[in-house]
């Protein structure tokens, strides 16, 4: 095994704990020494480890304390999607949550989105959300079972699922990809939409280190929906284009 494959691993090896739940926020790892004897590598090969996790934002160390899972933080405007029910709440409506499906399956054809096996298990919620009882997003999330595992237990008509998903492990990075298209059947089932209406259709793949830890897809009635950013230069990186 060379000397790069060793310190992956380790990443790798405390990365699975940080986002299976063994090590939540704010916990201290294992030290360096315990980490040399539980996986018989030197500790030369620990601290890169370390460092680099440090690097990406999952851990932070104090030198003479330890290393430290980092706490969940907010992610920049940049990158956000707003809760529905804070938009609703401005426009003075009624925001009401309705679970259409919650369960345990095979990873199937959401696998590779997810850097999964086919036969893999995942967890799936799908959820409706209404503004005064009219629908007005769809909600899908999938989620890798060893990540989030009760899931399937929490109300989400009192608890947003991306407060929930935070409280596991902080987002080391975050995709989306927005898409305006025609509302398939599942759609306008779910949204009460006629055939041919459109809708604005977000995919979001959240990382934890290296691993995906969740997709989720979130569409939106192209009359009743619209997307606004507000940009401020200090969202951008220093050094950063345009």
């Amino acid at each position: 095994m060379s000397g790069g494959t060793r310190y992956e691993a380790v990443k790798a090896h405390i990365t699975a704990g940080i986002s299976s739940g063994l090590y939540p926020p704010g916990s201290r790892l294992p030290s360096e020494h315990a980490l040399v004897e539980a996986l018989s590598v030197s500790r030369m090969t620990v601290n890169r480890a370390l460092r680099e996790l440090a690097r990406d934002g999952l851990v932070t160390r104090t030198q003479g304390v330890g290393s430290f899972v980092a706490e969940a933080r907010a992610l920049p405007s940049l990158a956000e999607v707003r809760d529905i029910r804070a938009t609703i709440a401005e426009r003075g409506g009624r925001h009401t949550c309705r679970t259409v499906v919650a369960e345990r399956r095979r990873a199937g054809e959401e696998a590779a989105l997810l850097g999964l096996s086919p036969a893999e298990e995942l967890l799936h919620v799908h959820l409706v959300h209404h503004e005064d009882g009219v629908p007005l997003q769809i909600e899908r999330r999938f989620v890798r079972a060893d990540f989030a595992p009760d899931l399937l237990e929490v109300d989400f008509s009192a608890e947003p699922m991306a407060d929930y998903l935070q409280r596991f492990a902080p987002v080391s990075e975050l995709e989306h990809v927005v898409e305006a298209r025609l509302a398939d059947a599942a759609e306008q089932r779910d949204l009460g939409l006629a055939p041919g209406a459109p809708v604005l259709r977000i995919r979001r793949r959240t990382w934890v280190g290296a691993r995906i830890v969740t997709l989720g897809w979130f569409s939106q009635p192209g009359e009743r929906y619209r997307v606004q950013v507000r940009i401020r230069p200090s969202d951008f990186a220093a050094g950063g284009g345009g």
